[in-house]
């Protein structure tokens, strides 16, 4: 691998529930930039797991959670919150085994994946590296995500510290979606939803002059899901799942939370899924099915909606001038009307348009790796 790259830069957005990366090139053919995903194990997005074997080596994305199926001990998933409350302290520590890990080192493993992955595919370095973050994070937890970035780069030859910015999440948003005025951005996270109005200046740039977080995500579905799953199986295998305590249960709750997040996602696409109960013999010995559809997540989601939209008027409502246009984005917006009933409840305009990547996985990322280029003077102004 070559030294940094003038000609692209990247930006990696590290989830409670997924990490996804994104670039931004100048296109030789007419010295305009341009963007896409970064393609990591084959996807656009990748788990945000990972897993440290008793060999010492580390795995992060698809084949962490693939591994966690016969160790889930050893998996570390959902880490980003533990990120998110870094106080400045010492780094408080997810797991004893096979040795103490952190939330810094879990977020760098996923980063490293991420660099790795594109760097790899091109054979260069970027010029800049973009962390997201959420924009109510603290200065202490900031500084956790930028020393996970950094360390991710140190391991890499011919990297520099000054090659890492951050960028919150609204703004990155606002940027790949384009335009001027006030834009407020309702982002569905796994842990959490982070609302916030982005005022957007003509020359591209863009502050947060409000936020709120609400205490809705996808993980809490993703929960309910589970055990309304073990509602419909039978009572012995969802009794021992629940309470049984041994590692086979452990390791068939995993499997089970892992089949909900997939079902779920095919549920955006589909009015009904099959969910694979998990093998435990002997009181399971043959896998089974229950059905999952529209209206079992509708019911579920109905009330976190209700909260979202409660947390649009409070944040709102005490800002005057014109109401601002809004963009919701997140995986659990995918499902069908989802937006649709959050601009009818709250009467605001959806913002996005005909522009399915403002609202994709990756939207905020390519967001911000065109900002990064922008700031940087590549390709034609």
């Amino acid at each position: 691998m070559t030294a940094p790259d003038a000609r692209w830069t990247l930006a990696i957005d590290h989830g409670t529930s997924t990490t996804v990366g994104a670039w931004a090139d100048v296109d030789p053919r007419d010295g305009w930039v341009r963007v896409g995903a970064v393609t990591v194990d084959g996807a656009p997005a990748m788990p945000s797991a990972v897993l440290s074997r008793p060999d010492g080596a580390v795995l992060a994305g698809r084949p962490a959670l693939e591994a966690g199926t016969f160790d889930p001990a050893a998996a570390l998933l959902r880490t980003r919150p533990h990120l998110a409350a870094s106080t400045g302290g010492p780094p408080e520590l997810l797991t004893q085994w096979p040795r103490p890990t952190t939330a810094v080192d879990v977020a760098t493993a996923l980063i490293a994946k991420v660099i790795r992955a594109e760097a790899g595919r091109r054979g260069t370095l970027p010029s800049s590296v973009v962390l997201l973050h959420p924009a109510s994070w603290s200065a202490p937890a900031r500084e956790a995500l930028r020393q996970a970035g950094l360390a991710a780069l140190s391991a890499i030859p011919y990297t520099s510290p000054d090659q890492l910015d951050l960028l919150d999440g609204p703004r990155a948003a606002a940027h790949r979606l384009g335009g001027q005025g006030r834009l407020l951005v309702v982002d569905v996270g796994g842990a959490a939803t982070e609302l916030a109005v982005v005022d957007r200046g003509g020359d591209g740039t863009g502050s947060v002059t409000a936020m709120r977080s609400v205490n809705v995500g996808a993980e809490v579905l993703d929960d309910a899901l589970a055990q309304l799953i073990l509602d419909r199986s039978p009572p012995h295998l969802a009794a021992r799942v629940r309470f049984g305590g041994d590692l086979e249960a452990h390791r068939a709750w995993y499997r089970l939370r892992t089949s909900v997040r997939d079902a779920k996602e095919a549920l955006a696409a589909q009015g009904t899924v099959a969910v694979a109960l998990p093998v435990l013999p002997p009181e399971n010995p043959v896998p089974g099915v229950v059905s999952l559809t529209h209206a079992d997540l509708g019911a579920m989601l109905a009330p976190g909606l209700e909260e979202i939209a409660q947390g649009i008027a409070a944040l709102v409502g005490p800002l005057s001038g014109p109401r601002p246009a809004m963009l919701v984005r997140g995986g659990l917006t995918d499902m069908p009307r989802v937006r649709e009933w959050l601009a009818e409840r709250t009467g605001f305009g959806l913002a996005h348009g005909g522009d399915p990547g403002a609202v994709s996985a990756t939207g905020p990322a390519s967001g911000a790796a065109a900002w990064a280029a922008e700031r940087l003077g590549l390709g034609r102004r």
